[in-house]
């Protein structure tokens, strides 16, 4: 009796049990399929980047730390920050250079290495003019990596897969981006030389995963030879210039500097103004958040969405939503705002990110591939230098009105820099139709 009333409740139970199992071996078999659709080399950069990111914690406290700790003057503090964008500025040429020549693990054990001996030398470093060196140098060294990483990523990936693969790397950088700061933050309460500590770590720690598990993924001497008409390797140093020579390299690397001038701008100018505007701090907090939450749900279903439409579009689309969302600061004078106008012009950033890198990959020769995202990168880098100053100036002379409307402005002139980029790039993102 009692076995007949079990069989009973579970054939009641059964028919609302079996369909939530079949969702999740349904789910379980995606996962799976979309992990073995990329190399094994693949997710282990993957996750060694989710480390560094969650380690980064240094340079969102940077300008603090040297105000309340060594009792620097805004001004000065913002000096050093500028001069680690310096370094990051000119490294990213010089790392997707050496990429080419010595291949991506050096690059990267170096960098990564490297990275971490300097931060963990900041501490200890007392004097104003030798410590602004050590900042530029750990700009420099730290973000030499970054161009090796992304030629990497094009070497172990078919081409039909790279938007995706970009995008998954773009989302798992953000979600570091998101936890760094709130880490650093618990970190700051007991002492700041736990997140120069933390930071080395990490970087400790991918180095070692680098040197552990990945194996070197540069094109051979062979098939860079065969892939030369001329048969001739050439010099490596002019080869490698002729990344500077490429128009539509340099095309499309500058309508990403004026895109990434705009980003930049909501980590420097927006803070100032909203301030302006009577919102506290932790207003400005929830509109940064909103950033980020719209990349962790959004970047990997848009980049579904954007492989079977061609880049030319979706670049030109990028940047008429970087338009669209700072046109909406304009009215904006309270925290709803501010966060819509982030939320709109953060879908032009998702689709930026996740095209630029390939069209930058389908333009480099095979033997190029890291000089050419060295030339892409160093657009980010001399926008991280450049754009909080410029806006600055702006905002303290004319006022936020005709700051945002530049930005608008700025946007535009993307969105018909990448138009008249187009028939240079017509075939579809992952060469999908």
């Amino acid at each position: 009796m009692r076995t007949s009333r079990i069989g009973h409740q579970l054939s009641f139970i059964r028919p609302h049990l079996t369909p939530a199992c079949s969702d999740a071996v349904l789910l379980w078999s995606r996962l799976r399929a979309e992990v073995a659709a990329y190399p094994r080399a693949f997710w282990v950069l993957w996750l060694g980047t989710l480390v560094n990111r969650l380690g980064l914690v240094v340079v969102p406290f940077l300008t603090l730390y040297l105000t309340t700790e060594r009792g620097l003057r805004p001004s000065w503090a913002a000096a050093l920050l500028s001069g680690y964008g310096l370094g990051a500025f000119l490294s990213s040429f010089a790392g997707g250079v050496l990429a080419d020549r010595w291949g991506r693990r050096p690059v990267l054990l170096m960098g990564l290495m490297g990275g971490a001996a300097l931060v963990a030398l900041v501490p200890f470093v007392t004097a104003l003019p030798a410590l602004a060196v050590l900042v530029i140098a750990l700009g420099f060294v730290t973000e030499s990596y970054r161009p090796a990483v992304s030629a990497a990523i094009v070497d172990l990936v078919a081409e039909e897969q790279r938007t995706r693969a970009f995008a998954l790397f773009y989302w798992v950088i953000n979600v570091g981006t998101a936890i760094a700061p709130v880490l650093g933050g618990a970190l700051v309460l007991w002492s700041y030389d736990l997140l120069f500590a933390l930071d080395a770590v990490t970087m400790l720690v991918y180095g070692f995963v680098v040197a552990a598990l990945i194996p070197e993924t540069r094109p051979s001497r062979n098939a860079e030879a065969g892939a030369d008409a001329s048969g001739a390797e050439g010099p490596p140093t002019a080869r490698a210039l002729d990344a500077l020579r490429d128009p539509a390299l340099l095309g499309l690397s500058a309508c990403t500097l004026l895109l990434a001038a705009l980003m930049f701008q909501s980590l420097s100018v927006l803070p100032l103004v909203m301030a302006s505007q009577g919102l506290p701090e932790t207003a400005y907090g929830f509109v940064a958040a909103t950033n980020g939450l719209v990349i962790v749900l959004l970047s990997l279903p848009i980049a579904r969405f954007v492989e079977g439409r061609r880049p030319g579009a979706v670049l030109v689309s990028a940047a008429l939503l970087f338009a669209a969302g700072f046109a909406l600061h304009i009215p904006a004078a309270l925290l709803g705002g501010h966060a819509a106008a982030t939320a709109v012009w953060t879908l032009g950033e998702i689709a930026l990110v996740t095209v630029a890198p390939v069209m930058v990959a389908r333009l480099s020769p095979d033997a190029l591939r890291g000089a050419y995202q060295g030339v892409y990168g160093a657009a980010w880098g001399l926008a991280f230098l450049v754009a909080p100053l410029a806006g600055g100036v702006v905002f303290e002379e004319l006022g936020r009105q005709a700051l945002w409307m530049g930005c608008v402005g700025i946007g535009l002139v993307a969105a018909l820099g990448f138009a008249s980029l187009a028939p240079q790039m017509r075939e579809p993102a992952s060469g999908m139709a």
